[in-house]
């Protein structure tokens, strides 16, 4: 795979992961790495290495620092996003871009991810594979970003074809700052250039966990505030124009078609779940909360601990399905992969 993909792994102030889990597993593979490092201080022993392309870049925000290098120094066809918490079954990364290779109208392809619980590594799950992967195999671009959005699933760290990765960092508004606006982005722009397959394959296994970005709602808030908050309009408008005009090229529709796609798809991820509420219906919830935590506080703490319980239920289900899907090999490689993860 020497000269065919390329591992892009950002990191920030987590030298312990590249250390404990990263370099020792990718380190195995003659697989180009390229590490982009904005923490305070360099790693020195990826500094050090000959076998990785090391980038030590200070505080640089989080969209910019992937826009410089990974369009100045990525070389291969394919590349890979990957979390400095995460590790990719390079045996699936083959399998996915033979898929690509075999059928060019394609930009990514990814499989199952399996993650553990940061404080309760013996936490197991993933999502339900039924409901994430919906076809999205339109020869419309534009009906691609609906296929896709009905039940939102991320490409970011998708095998990719590396000119869809440039394509979209070249476009980059230089307004975006906020991780999840970004991802959506990428997203966007990755349905526009191609099709997504998701495969039934053991893709990676990752830790659920605190992100560096938690801290600081300008870099990190649910999707939902992306729709309803002011603070994040310019961003959201600059994604918006971008998206659109990638869009009228590829498909060579009108402007006022093209918004009416991008809108439409924004608003079945960040409204889904959480419709806007009028005055009314925010009155009812804070009474609702305060006689939760008065008079119906034991009640309340019942049907919660009964609501957790189901969904723990439901979520084992969906990761022994899963288990089913992806046979006894990509059993034995996430059992592999995940003591990798759970150990570190």
């Amino acid at each position: 795979m020497k000269d065919k993909v390329t591992i892009v792994i950002p990191t920030h102030e987590r030298h312990h992961l590249l250390e404990t889990r990263i370099l020792p597993y990718y380190l195995q593979f003659d697989t180009p790495m390229l590490i982009i490092d904005s923490s305070a201080k360099p790693h020195q022993p990826s500094l050090d290495n000959p076998a990785i392309d090391y980038v030590h870049c200070p505080d640089a925000p989080f969209p910019h620092k992937l826009k410089k290098n990974v369009t100045e120094r990525v070389n291969t066809p394919y590349m890979f996003m990957n979390a400095d918490d995460t590790l990719h079954s390079m045996k699936s990364v083959e399998i996915c871009m033979d898929f690509i290779d075999k059928n060019p109208d394609y930009s990514t392809a990814l499989g199952i991810v399996f993650q553990c619980h940061h404080g309760d590594m013996s936490r197991i799950d993933a999502n339900d594979f039924d409901a994430f992967s919906l076809p999205v195999d339109s020869n419309r671009a534009e009906e691609r970003l609906l296929q896709n959005f009905t039940r939102f699933d991320t490409m970011f760290y998708a095998v990719t074809k590396t000119d869809c990765w440039k394509n979209s960092l070249q476009k980059l508004p230089s307004e975006i700052v906020n991780y999840y606006l970004m991802e959506t982005y990428i997203v966007m722009m990755a349905l526009i250039h191609g099709k997504r397959a998701k495969l039934p394959i053991m893709y990676s296994t990752t830790e659920a966990g605190p992100s560096i970005n938690d801290h600081d709602p300008r870099y990190h808030c649910s999707p939902f505030k992306l729709a309803t908050d002011p603070r994040y309009e310019t961003e959201v408008h600059a994604v918006k124009k971008a998206t659109m005009a990638y869009l009228c090229d590829q498909s060579d529709i009108s402007q006022t078609r093209a918004q009416l796609y991008v809108d439409g798809a924004l608003a079945l991820y960040w409204l889904q779940d959480k419709p806007i509420k009028n005055l009314g219906d925010r009155i009812r919830i804070e009474w609702n909360n305060f006689l939760n935590k008065t008079f119906k506080k034991k009640k309340y703490k019942q049907l919660e601990a009964q609501k957790r319980a189901t969904a723990l239920k439901e979520q084992t289900r969906f990761t022994e399905k899963n288990f089913k899907l992806i046979g006894k090999e990509g059993c034995r490689e996430y059992e592999s992969l995940m003591k990798r993860v759970q150990k570190t």
